[in-house]
């Protein structure tokens, strides 16, 4: 009696193969993964493997499901980023040279035309997310503005525990309900378009690679310049955190970070330093004859406690605001 398969429902209709030919699983393999071998591991034991397989572009979704002990070995993987997700148990792999071990919280990460070794079990079925090389190095190319200079290559172990991974999981549950449905985003080439750069963008940001330093200090210059534009353009506003960071799309926390490592500052502070500097040019271009007072200049630029201001302003540029208002 055939052991009944745990297929995800994304992939229950998909074409597929079930063999206990270990050429002919890994003919169909090499389709997606690779070129390679299928050996069992005692050879009283028949194979029992299956894969199944649905590709829309630059995306190919696969589940592959081993009921013996079994060693895949691919030399030179196929030329796409494969995440390797497991599905049950634990899994062994060697990924170029590298000894890496995953449960369900971690998966693997194939970069284009690398060497691996899967150690499959019954315990240890895989769903596979094959994202085509081009695909994802034309993301990088358009994030740094510049052709990819070398190999795109990721740290073959892929932390999906972190809070931050919920962005892959979202990414490839998309991809997923997307196939079940009938008017699927996916038969149309913007949908596909926009799951593929959903994935692409998760796995780039979420998953070091030899492009994350790149890709993180372009994403930063990016968020510097939309919260500078931000804060000029509400400078004389009540000033607030949440509100900057929900205007430039990332948390309080990280927007707090990026500040301080670009500028040595924090928003508020740099806030507090452009309306200090504003006070000043007015205090300096004001006439008192004319009915100029430093209050009213002050509270115009959000300065609402006057003692706390003038020791600002003191601190800052080395004289009192009624002094520059003279203009002695």
């Amino acid at each position: 009696m055939a052991r009944p398969l745990r297929t995800p429902p994304a992939l229950a209709s998909a074409p597929s193969v079930r063999t206990d030919d270990p050429r002919r699983l890994a003919g169909e393999l090499g389709t997606l993964l690779g070129e390679g071998t299928v050996a069992v591991h005692d050879n009283r034991a028949s194979l029992d493997g299956a894969l199944f397989t649905r590709s829309f572009d630059t995306i190919s979704l696969g589940y592959l499901d081993i009921g013996t002990p079994t060693t895949i070995d691919i030399p030179v993987t196929a030329d796409a980023v494969t995440v390797c997700m497991n599905q049950g148990g634990a899994l062994a792999a060697r990924v170029d040279g590298v000894t890496v071990h995953t449960t369900t919280v971690q998966a693997i990460v194939l970069s284009p035309r690398t060497a691996v070794r899967l150690e499959m079990t019954p315990e240890s079925p895989q769903l596979l997310v094959r994202l085509e090389r081009h695909a994802v190095e034309a993301a990088v190319a358009r994030t740094l503005g510049r052709r990819v200079s070398e190999p795109l290559r990721f740290e073959p172990l892929f932390d999906l525990s972190s809070p931050e991974s919920i962005r892959w999981s979202i990414a490839v549950q998309l991809l997923s309900t997307e196939s079940m449905t009938d008017s699927s985003l996916l038969t149309l080439p913007l949908g596909r378009q926009s799951v593929a750069d959903l994935l692409v963008a998760s796995l780039l940001l979420l998953q070091p690679s030899n492009y994350s330093n790149s890709l993180r200090r372009q994403a930063t210059s990016g968020l510097m310049v939309d919260a500078l534009a931000y804060i000029e353009q509400h400078l004389a506003e009540p000033f607030s955190l949440a509100v900057l960071a929900h205007a430039v799309h990332v948390s309080p926390r990280h927007l707090q970070q990026t500040f301080r490592d670009r500028l040595g500052t924090t928003p508020s502070g740099y806030v507090r330093d452009q309306r200090l500097q504003r006070v000043r040019i007015d205090l300096t271009d004001a006439d008192p004859r004319r009915g100029a007072t430093v209050a009213g200049i002050a509270q115009r630029w959000g300065f609402t406690h006057a003692g706390r201001f003038a020791n600002e302003y003191r601190d800052r540029f080395g004289e009192s605001p009624s002094r520059t208002l003279r203009g002695a």
